[in-house]
């Protein structure tokens, strides 16, 4: 541990009043301070008035009730990776490379994920009908369409391809308010599960309306038509994103799925809310790998060195912070629960002390899908995330009859470590092979 610490402690350089002085007078620095600040203000002032508020629904729907309106959540979000068609995972890319391109990739990229989210919305609500009732399939199918509005959300990738963080921002910080009000009026006069699912379809529709406003307003309209050969092109790029979406969000999403058709809804509601604790800080290495991502493709093209370097910086700064956050909520999970939850969520503790350890392996996962998107590995990506979803279906199945809620938190636990282990044992097994063929790194 202690040499752990000390390789860590390594990577950074000596702290003094004339280093700071230096950085932050260099110009890139600024750039990149002043952008991860939009967003860490953004994802911050969004997540701790939506997570409390979110915390108020919790108490006042209970876990019954909650488990339902989780499991609906859920439910779309298993179909939700063929709304984007895997674009998501090189759009930022792709508009930082051809610039001269944006205003096509922009356009083409909304046609797609508008026909995605008509797609699964046909496709979740048509399977609810065959495993759930219909009050069920009701809940689903109106949360299904926030993935209209989300096709939006092309607008946001332009804008970080800029480094124009703020707006997001805008949007969300405007979208959160009303929402939340929203939320507050509806626990007042004692409205039904279904008005909350409607809150957070208006969630996208608000912050979607106001990053196109603010596009419209510096760039105009946005035009739609449609490009044939990019859209063909990009889902040549795109297609190993399209299952490894499928896989991820299967190993993320069906062990709720699972406690829901296995157990009941109320143990889908206790083990929720210790997900939801244990997940509430991954916007910390999201915003951080988001913010850098455009620094290391850049340095990709002109330093090779110097992008090693900045990769291996990005993975020792995401360990840390990573393993400091799930230690905390280790030792604080009974408070944590009861201050925010109330008593009736207190067997949520044990979900928590578990599944807050698989932060750390989705951090590392999130730097090293990164790095495999530069070097344009991602059937590596798709491959280990079709290992981690059956991993975690198997073991979901084994552990759940037998541990409850308890072995759905070993499964993810389980199945979100052995992604690291993939990549590390491809990349290693590729190195050698490299090297024996005298080409290298």
């Amino acid at each position: 541990m202690i040499s752990f610490i000390n390789k860590f402690m390594s990577i950074f350089p000596t702290i003094t009043a004339s280093y700071i002085r230096e950085k932050w007078q260099h110009a890139g620095f600024q750039k990149y301070f002043q952008n991860m600040g939009w967003a860490f203000s953004g994802k911050i002032f969004s997540l701790i008035l939506s997570f409390f508020v979110g915390a108020l629904v919790a108490r006042y729907l209970g876990p019954e009730k909650y488990g339902v309106l989780n499991y609906a959540l859920s439910f779309v979000t298993i179909f939700a990776f063929l709304s984007s068609f895997g674009i998501d995972n090189i759009l930022v890319r792709d508009l930082i490379k051809n610039k001269e391109q944006n205003e096509n990739i922009i356009s083409t990229s909304f046609v797609l994920k508008l026909i995605g989210g008509v797609l699964v919305i046909l496709i979740s609500t048509i399977s609810s009908f065959i495993f759930n009732d219909s009050y069920t399939t009701l809940l689903i199918f109106i949360y299904s369409l926030h993935l209209l509005f989300a096709s939006l959300s092309v607008l946001d990738s332009y804008f970080q391809s800029i480094l124009k963080y703020k707006y997001g921002f805008i949007g969300q910080f405007i979208s959160v308010i009303l929402v939340s009000i929203f939320k507050l009026i509806l626990i007042y006069n004692k409205f039904g599960t279904g008005w909350f699912i409607l809150a957070i379809v208006f969630d996208t529709l608000i912050s979607s309306f106001i990053l196109y406003l603010i596009f419209k307003n510096k760039h105009g309209k946005l035009k739609l038509h449609f490009d044939k050969q990019l859209a063909k092109k990009m889902l040549s790029d795109s297609w190993p994103f399209i299952l490894t979406g499928a896989f991820f969000l299967i190993y993320t999403k069906i062990d709720q799925i699972m406690i829901g058709q296995m157990i009941d809804t109320a143990s889908l509601g206790i083990y929720s809310v210790g997900v939801k604790l244990a997940e509430v800080w991954y916007f910390i290495p999201t915003i951080i790998c988001g913010v850098l991502f455009p620094s290391i493709v850049n340095s990709k093209t002109t330093n090779n060195e110097l992008y090693k370097e900045r990769i291996k910086k990005l993975l020792f700064l995401i360990i840390g912070v990573s393993f400091s956050v799930a230690f905390f909520e280790f030792i604080f999970a009974k408070h944590l629960v009861s201050f925010i939850f109330g008593s009736a969520y207190l067997s949520s503790v044990v979900v928590l002390r578990i599944y807050t350890w698989a932060g750390i392996m989705i951090s590392i996962i999130m730097v090293a899908q990164q790095y495999l998107t530069i070097e344009n590995k991602t059937k590596l990506i798709m491959f280990s995330s079709l290992i981690g979803a059956i991993t975690n279906i198997i073991l979901n199945l084994i552990f759940i009859p037998k541990f409850g809620i308890l072995g759905a938190s070993y499964a993810t636990l389980i199945s979100y470590a052995l992604i690291p282990v993939i990549f590390w044992s491809n990349l290693k097994i590729t190195t050698k092979i490299n090297t024996a063929n005298g080409k290298g790194n």
